[in-house]
């Protein structure tokens, strides 16, 4: 019976060719799709469970109530934190971590010379307890104690091969040899781990003890600081199996108060966020890359969506279809087929189908996987034997597809009469309620592509907004390049040096550009203000800042040239703040900052500007030519020289300026317009996903209309050529096969533009700062779903209307 159903299965797909290849192909791109959200979300929320104690790590984060802003959490901790809890409740591991990012490691060779390299990511500092935490496969060294010893360093066994020109195998002899980090301090090799997973919020490919971070960071004051915050310096905890979460955050309250105080007006307490949490929650993470578990749920949703798009075009098309198999089903019945088994022939026929269509979109998804290597920033792969997952969803999912593709249909043509078979009719009843339930699946197959067009027309023009908004600067061809020494001298020569140029407009030393991705932070006080309630933005600048960002100074003056003056120029934000409606009229206001009482001068005011990204409302800033801080030069170069080769020729002559003055740093820039995009890279690569979905939606939606215009021109043959003898012309024809497909777009437009207004809303709703919904982007993506639908359907049309009426009339 098994191989009597395949046959026949086999047969309805090799005698309906393209029927059976639109069907095919609709579900191979919707399985395919299918495959690639799973591998998405199964990557996006598999971080950092390769570590045993997954469920009984968490990190202390703070939560904190600013003024205007509601509750917000912070992960930045001050160093001492850690060895606290260590003391304060036995049994509770806790380790702290800084993570320094970008960083210059020297390596000595034999000669005497150094070999440089920039290492953008990876380079942390931590406690001996991180290895008792978190999970690193050791090929050389005892995690017991490679980090016992100030200077001692672990590597992974890439870092230990590109630095001491290694293989796999010997990675060990790396032991004992020595890396230096920034020219400020020498490690030495304590032990050698596997490289890191992709998938980790904990991205160090470097670790040293941290006791050392002086070599990255200048505030760490041997760590006693219990004021020195920074969004660098976390802290992990490993609770005991027996002590919940919730009464742990209820022990801290206590603890809170025994180290911080209680008259702090912005901080509230401390939560221990799971680490489960870290790559989608509360509070940023070190890979600096979030994925809410909201965006899961639309993709999950828009996946669902696809595959529901290749399901309507195989019900559509089967149901129309059916008529061609009145008389099979007829003769079947009167030999004495029961139902049960008509309606298993056709489910197999379906499942078979489906099957065939998933062993094709596995091929469709390998292609896939490789266009979205860049959107994404790593390369899926299917990999069978380490993620039988992959199989296991492929597998349900065609079955599944199948039974859902196939149900309908088979019940229609099962519940046919045999007498009316026979006849090659189908009662008016069926035929009309067949019809009904078409039109709604079509409506329904536009309703979904429409929601993904706007909602990508949508996310294009906030897009648009971020990376061409008015910031308040001008970040147009301003080369940053970090300072590997802030020596006064060096500066001026350096300054002097590149001056000489004349494609070499203006040069500023400075902490930050106005906006930026890092800032510091402290507590604004004056007389008016609740104390220590308000935070603003400190910007180290030099009299040059102003005029290279084209920052415009509404009141006052610019800051002079001598350093610690006192002299502050702060944003018309602040103004307000200090309660001045003329700003003018807050030039010369005294005003302290942080703990240590900072005493500003407001000489001058600008107006406000945006130093975060735009998903952030302004800030309180103060620009200060205060002697500390200097961390990066600002090169603006002549807009004459705008061209690729003008700019890399610049570059070159600063590098070379760069290399006399510095020769023990690596000459590392970035253009701050670039850097400016970067902050919208997550925003950004979420509309490539949702274009490329919403494109594929709508070529699944257009297949099946072009298999279904086909069929009901083909089933209108003889009407057509009566209506042509009659007199009918060939733009009446087209109308007629053409309007029902017009209505019901018409009806999908009016469903979808609600549904797509709410949603983006919604979205939008996330960002500070955002587009607005105008009326026009809904017509537009109307007119979008129209134009392809009626470009599918006519071409089917025209060759209707246009074929010769006595071939369809000839046998009447």
């Amino acid at each position: 019976m098994g191989n009597n159903f395949i046959k026949i299965a086999w047969r309805q797909i090799t005698r309906n060719k393209v029927y059976a290849a639109i069907n095919i192909a609709g579900l191979a791109i919707g399985i395919a799709c299918g495959l690639v959200i799973y591998k998405i979300i199964s990557y996006e929320s598999g971080f950092d469970k390769y570590h045993k104690n997954y469920s009984n790590i968490y990190r202390l984060i703070s939560q904190l109530e600013p003024p205007g802003e509601g509750i917000i959490y912070a992960e930045s901790q001050v160093h001492p934190i850690g060895e606290a809890i260590r003391n304060d409740f036995p049994g509770v591991d806790a380790v702290m971590t800084f993570y320094a990012e970008k960083e210059q490691i020297a390596i000595e060779n034999s000669n005497g010379t150094f070999e440089r390299y920039q290492e953008n990511t990876g380079l942390a500092y931590a406690e001996p307890e991180i290895f008792e935490i978190f999970d690193f496969d050791f090929l050389a060294g005892n995690p017991q104690n490679v980090l016992s010893n100030a200077g001692s360093v672990v590597i992974t066994s890439s870092l230990a091969q590109k630095y001491f020109n290694l293989t796999p195998g010997n990675v060990s002899n790396a032991l004992g040899k020595s890396l230096s980090v920034n020219n400020q301090k020498t490690f030495t090799v304590t032990g050698v781990i596997t490289d890191t997973p992709k998938n980790t919020d904990l991205p160090f490919t470097i670790i040293a003890d941290y006791k050392s971070q002086s070599a990255s960071n200048p505030y760490f004051n041997d760590g006693t600081d219990w004021q020195e915050y920074n969004s660098a310096t976390n802290c992990y905890l490993l609770l005991p199996g027996d002590v919940s979460p919730a009464d742990f955050e209820n022990q801290l309250k206590a603890f809170a108060a025994k180290y911080i105080g209680t008259d702090s007006p912005v901080f509230k307490k401390y939560v221990l966020q799971p680490l489960s949490e870290l790559h989608s929650g509360r509070a940023q993470n070190y890979g600096h890359r979030k994925v809410s578990e909201k965006a899961y749920y639309i993709l999950g949703l828009v996946g669902l969506f696809i595959i529901l798009l290749a399901s309507i075009n195989f019900i559509n098309l089967s149901t129309a279809q059916s008529s061609k198999r009145f008389k099979e089903i007829g003769v079947r019945k009167i030999t004495g087929v029961s139902k049960f088994q008509l309606i298993s022939q056709f489910m197999g026929e379906t499942i078979l189908i489906s099957y065939i269509a998933a062993f094709i979109g596995v091929a469709i998804a390998h292609f896939l996987f490789i266009y979205l290597d860049e959107i994404l920033g790593y390369r899926l792969t299917l990999d069978i034997l380490k993620s039988p997952g992959s199989i296991i969803f492929l597998t349900i999912s065609a079955l599944l597809i199948g039974i859902i593709s196939g149900i309908y249909p088979s019940a229609i043509m099962a519940g046919m009469r045999p007498v009316g078979n026979l006849k090659n009719s189908l009662p008016v009843k069926n035929s009309s309620n067949s019809i009904s339930v078409r039109r709604i699946l079509v409506i329904g197959q536009f309703v979904i592509s429409l929601v993904l067009i706007t909602g990508t027309l949508v996310m294009q023009k906030q897009i648009h907004y971020f990376l061409n908004a008015d910031l308040g600067f001008d970040k147009e061809a301003v080369l940053i390049a970090p300072l590997p020494d802030a020596t006064p001298s060096k500066l001026d020569v350096l300054r002097s040096n590149l001056l000489k140029y004349p494609e070499i407009k203006k040069i500023s030393f400075e902490s930050t550009s106005p906006m930026a991705d890092w800032s510091v932070s402290n507590s604004i006080n004056y007389p008016t203000l609740d104390k220590d309630l308000y935070m603003g933005n400190l910007k180290t600048i030099d009299e040059n800042y102003l005029d290279l960002y084209n920052l415009k100074l509404i009141a006052g003056k610019n800051v002079s040239e001598r350093k610690n003056s006192g002299e502050a120029i702060v944003n018309r934000k602040i103004t307000e703040l200090l309660g001045f409606v003329d700003p003018n009229n807050a030039i010369g206001e005294i005003f302290t900052y942080g703990r240590g009482n900072l005493e500003f001068n407001i000489v001058g005011v600008v107006e406000d500007f945006h130093a975060q990204s735009l998903q952030q409302q302004l800030d309180y800033v103060i620009l200060s030519n205060v002697p500390f801080n200097i961390k990066e030069v600002a090169v603006k170069i002549n807009p004459v020289t705008a061209s690729l080769a003008g700019y890399n020729n610049s570059i070159q002559k600063i590098k070379k300026e760069w290399g006399d003055i510095f020769p023990e740093a690596i000459f590392n820039y970035n253009f701050l317009d670039k850097k400016i995009a970067g902050f919208y890279n997550s925003q950004t690569n979420t509309f490539k996903l949702i274009r490329l979905f919403a494109v594929i939606a709508l070529l699944i939606a257009s297949l099946g209309l072009y298999g279904l215009i086909s069929f009901i021109a083909n089933q209108k043959i003889k009407e057509i050529g009566i209506r042509k003898v009659n007199g009918a012309n060939i733009a009446e024809v087209m109308a007629m096969l053409n309007i029902n497909f017009i209505k019901w777009i018409a009806v999908a437009f009016v469903i979808s533009t609600p549904v797509a207004w709410y949603a983006m809303h919604k979205w939008l709703e996330n960002f500070a700062y955002k587009t607005s919904l105008n009326w026009w982007i809904f017509a537009l993506a109307g007119g979008l779903a129209l134009g392809i639908a009626l470009l599918t359907v006519s071409w089917q049309s025209w060759k209707a209307a246009t074929r010769n009426p006595v071939e369809a009339l000839r046998y009447e």
